[in-house]
Order: structure tokens, then sequence, then C-alpha cells
């Protein structure tokens, strides 16, 4: 009860305390990795050799015993497995200072009974695959062997830190429970496994670190997970270099505390994916999830998840990499803040694409197509966090944040394109927005105030509850109504000299737009053209500053100051409620 309570207090604290704070957790977490787990190498002159024979067994060493079918070693040392091992238990029993290493040369090693490899005692163990080798490791499906201090639930099971090195093959099937679990550091260092378990595949209690390594797994809860809630500097995970393919029952990777993710390649497949329904299940079948912060610096990551793709209870920091989110619930979602300054995001599925308390985006390429709201900024908590719900989460109506200073983002939304519960500033970047074309949702909205100092946008939907920004300076904005147009066909702000200062090819029918770009001027007269022809448009109907001839004048504008609108769009300063989350 005492350890449920204080893993509860963590929790909030992580999900309460600034974004600084929790940084400074992350100050004391070792993502490091030593010589010797880099390393693989072993040495055969004073190693010990274990050969299996089926079901018995050669070998020689005092430090080694055979009884009722449990080989433990109580040593430190080298000792190389090679052949088959039938019905044997590994069991490593070695003092508390003692480095163990196992090398396995080709060892095929089962256990009907128990655990394949039970490590109870040691300082650390090093599992080492030569280059070159198949391995093969498994329980049964029922356990006779126990551990009066620990439940043993693994195919691999380590009560203290496990390193797992070199570039050979491991086969690893957790009959019973999980794969492979350290109740300490578990480190995988360029090995090549593939893992099947009931439950969990991968479990490092303090952290799990990964790097170099090409990992399958096939986990019927958790493909990896990292759970010390007590202390905040473990309960992490980090990848870096790394391959992992994940299919997923629940979540496809868990920190307590934080992931940290550099150049890696991500596959994951969670709770079925994004096609299954929520429904009213108390499982989590996230992607990503971290009940503190998350980082996320290069590499490739393809997640389809029941739930949230990518969820923070504190913050999340994209800093690179190529993404191709599909989610059930949202494409990527924090508590706190969200900041994105580089990559390539590709929401093709979500209920909602990204949404944090503060949202902030400096670069990168954002393509997301939403069933509700595009970016979202709104205070609160959601409900899904780490623990279990069901259907979509909600954040409470509060305060909330949208600040883009550069980028190029693409939205498709049946809700609001762009939504905050509180303010939104533009000052650099690109935001086009095809908004859902009924009177009930907005492509730009906002309770707060919208600020442009720079940047360009287009945002098109519908106008029954359209909004104009309420700040301008440095360029104009302007909030236009008109007669209903088509999906797909092209809209183009053009000036008096024919040139497009701005196109965009909306998805969805529109008869609103809000645009701003730095070319709008005070004083200035432009047209705004449905169906022209820009032979410099890209994909997606947008050009900057481009040719542009024939086509439908819709309106012709002149700007006697930096805001103008028309028609029965609403204006900056009208507050905006509509009961919890903004919706």
């Amino acid at each position: 009860m005492k350890f449920r309570l204080l893993a509860a207090l963590m929790l909030l604290a992580l999900s309460v305390f600034p974004a600084a704070a929790r940084k400074e957790y992350a100050s004391e977490m070792d993502f490091s990795f030593s010589d010797r787990e880099k390393s693989g190498a072993y040495s055969e002159r004073n190693a010990y050799i274990i050969t299996g024979l089926g079901d018995s067994l050669l070998f020689d060493g005092k430090d080694i015993s055979l009884t009722d079918g449990e080989l433990t070693i109580s040593r430190e040392g080298t000792y190389i497995f090679t052949g088959r091992l039938q019905d044997f238990t590994i069991v490593i029993a070695a003092g508390d200072e003692d480095k163990v290493q196992l090398v396995l040369n080709n060892a095929e090693i089962s256990n009907s009974r128990g655990p394949a490899l039970y490590i109870r005692s040691a300082d650390k163990v090093f599992i080492t695959l030569p280059e070159g080798t198949e391995n093969i490791l498994s329980d049964g499906s029922a356990y006779s062997l126990t551990d009066n201090e620990s439940t043993l639930d693994a195919a691999i099971f380590s009560k203290a830190d496990l390193c797992i090195n070199g570039s050979g093959q491991m086969t690893v099937t957790g009959n019973y429970r999980h794969g492979i679990v350290s109740k300490d550091d578990l480190v995988i260092v360029s090995s090549a496994l593939s893992i099947t378990a009931r439950e969990n595949g991968l479990e490092g209690k303090d952290c799990v670190k990964i790097s170099g390594a090409d990992i399958t797994i096939q986990a019927g809860a958790d493909g990896i997970q990292s759970d010390n809630a007590a202390e905040s500097h473990r309960g992490f995970i980090y990848l870096t270099g790394c391959s992992l393919n994940i299919t997923a029952g629940n979540d496809g990777i868990q920190a307590e505390t934080l992931l940290k993710t550099e150049n890696t390649c991500l596959s994951i497949l969670s709770g079925g994916g994004s096609s299954q329904p929520l429904g009213r299940s108390l499982d989590s079948f996230k992607g990503l999830k971290a009940g503190g912060d998350m980082i996320l610096s290069g590499g490739e990551y393809a997640i389809q998840s029941r739930d949230d793709c990518i969820h923070a209870n504190g913050s999340i920091a994209m800093e690179g990499g190529t993404f191709y989110l599909a989610s059930g619930d949202d494409g990527v979602h924090a508590d706190g803040d969200l900041t994105v300054s580089r990559g390539d995001i590709h929401i093709a599925q979500s209920y909602e694409g990204m949404e944090a308390s503060a949202l902030r985006i400096s670069g990168g390429s954002i393509r997301i197509t939403a069933s509700d709201d595009g970016l979202n900024g709104a205070g609160g908590s959601d409900g899904s966090g780490m623990g279990n719900r069901w259907g979509r989460g909600r954040f409470s109506r509060s305060t909330g944040s949208i600040e883009i200073s550069g980028g190029h983002i693409l939205i498709q939304a049946r809700g609001d394109g762009v939504d905050s519960n509180g303010n939104i500033t533009l000052s650099g970047g690109v935001v086009l927005v095809s908004g859902a074309p009924s009177t009930g949702n907005n492509a730009f909205d906002f309770d707060g105030e919208a600020a442009v100092t720079g940047g360009v946008m287009m945002a098109l939907g519908g106008s029954g509850m359209a909004r104009n920004v309420s700040r301008a300076e440095n360029q104009g904005a302007m909030l236009v109504t008109f007669a209903s147009q088509q999906a797909g066909i092209p809209l183009a702000l053009c000036n008096e000299e024919g040139t497009a200062i701005l196109s965009f090819t909306p998805a969805y029918s529109y008869q609103c737009a809000v645009i701003t770009a730095p070319e709008i001027r005070e004083g200035g007269t432009y047209n705004l053209i449905a169906g022209a022809d820009i032979p410099d448009a890209d994909q997606d109907g947008f050009a900057r500053n481009a040719p542009c001839t024939g086509g439908n004048i819709l309106a012709r504008i002149t700007l006697d100051s930096l805001l103008y609108q028309n028609g029965n769009g609403r204006g900056g300063g009208w507050k905006n409620f509509r009961g919890p989350g903004g919706r």
C-alpha cells in the first residue's frame, strides 16, 4: 500500500512540476554505454565450457553445480554455452560484486518448469552473442521453480543489472508471461533479438537502454517497459541507433519517467491499430508513452495505435526524424508542452492531430488529418494519462496556447483546424488549413487573443463561427466570407499586378478564409480568386508570389487598416464559450 501511494505521488509530481524541474531529473539519468557493454568481446583462455547434449550436460568447474535440472554458477567468470539444453534452468548465484559473462555459442536452452535463465544474484551479468551465432531460449507455460523474494515470470529473469551484447542472434519465447525481465538495468547493444511473449517483451525496472540493436517483439501486453516510479532518475528508456519492430497488445513502449530516442527506426502496431475502437476498455493502447517527458531526435517512426501514437504526461520535444502516424485518438499528445523544431511529421489518421497545454512549432514539415481538431492548445491534464480510461481524452477547459514561428503545416480537420483555449501567436512559418465546412467548427479558433507578427496562413472552412485574428503587426490579416466553393477548387489572394501572394487547394468545401502574409499591407487592394491557374503551385495548390491567371473573383479587398473583415464572421475580440475542452 505504501509503495502504491509513493508511486502515485511520484506521478503527480511529474505531472504538476514545471518542465525545467523534470529536466533536472534527466540530468541524473545515465544515457552512456560502458566499453565492456559496447565491445561484446570475450576470452576462451580461462572460460568454462558447458555443452548441452539434450537432456544431459558436459561441464567442468568447481563453481558450477547441477541439481534437479538447475545448473548453478556461483562465481565471477566467463561461461560458454553451446548445444541443446532441454529442461534446464541456468541459475546465476554469484556474489554481489561479481560480474558474470555468459557466451551463447549456438545454444538452445529450454525449461518447461520455469525460466531458461534465472539471475538470482550478481553485480552484473553479460549475455554475449558472438557474430554468426543463432541462439534460442524459452520457458514453460507454468512454473514450478520459485523464489521467495521475487515472482519469476520471464524466460530470462534477472534480479541484477543485465547486458545483452555481441552481434549474434537470439530468439526468446516467453510462454509463461514475459520475454526478458531485469529488476535493475536492462542494456542491449548491437545484438539481433526476436522476442515473443504472452505479456511484456522487454522489461527493465530501473531503465532500458538500447544501442545499435535490431529487435523484433511480438507481445501480448507492452512491447518495452520501464516501470520504476519510486525514483525520479530511474524508470527511463533510451534508444539510440537501433531498429525496433514491435507488435503489442497494449503500449508499444512505456517509460515511467523519460523516453528518449536518437536516430532510431521504430515500427509499432499497438492495440490492433487505429482502426480498433477505444470503447470502454480500461487498458492503454499507445504507441510511445512516458509518465514524464519525451525527447525524439532523428530516425524514422511508423506507428499505428488504437490510442495516442505519441503520449507524455509531461512535455514532448520533437527534434528531428520522420514520423508516419495513424491513431484512433491523438496523433501526438502532451499534458505539458509540445515543441517541434525539426522533422517530417505525417499524421494520416487521428481524432486530434497534435494536442498540448502549450504547442510550440518552430520548424519541420507537418501534415495532419483529424476527425476533430488539427492543432489543439488546451490547459489541464488529459484523461488518458498513464492510467486506465475509456473513450477519447478530454482536456479540462483552462488556459492553453499555440505558438507558430516556423515550419510548414498542412491540416485537414473535420473539427477546428487550429484551436486554442487560450492564445495563438503566429510569427513565422506556413499554415494551410482545410477546415470543416459545417457551421459548428472553425478553421481558426481561439478563446483568448490571436496575434500575428509574421508568417503565412490560409485557413479555409465554414463561415458560421469564423474568427479573424485579433491583432496584427508588420503585416495585414483578413477574414473574408463568400459563396460556397467546392472541395478541390484552389483559392488565391492576388495583388493588383496579378501575382498570387498566396494560394492553397483545400480538401473540403469552404465559404470563408482567414489569410495573413507579409505582402498584405495597409492601403493595399487585393483580389480573392477561386479556380485560378497557378503553374508554380505544389501538390497542395500552395504557392507564394507566383504568376496567376484566370479564375473567378470572389471578393475585392482594400485594407484601411491591418485587420479586415467582411460577411458573417465574428471579430477577434468575441469570446467563444462552448463548454469543456473548447468543443
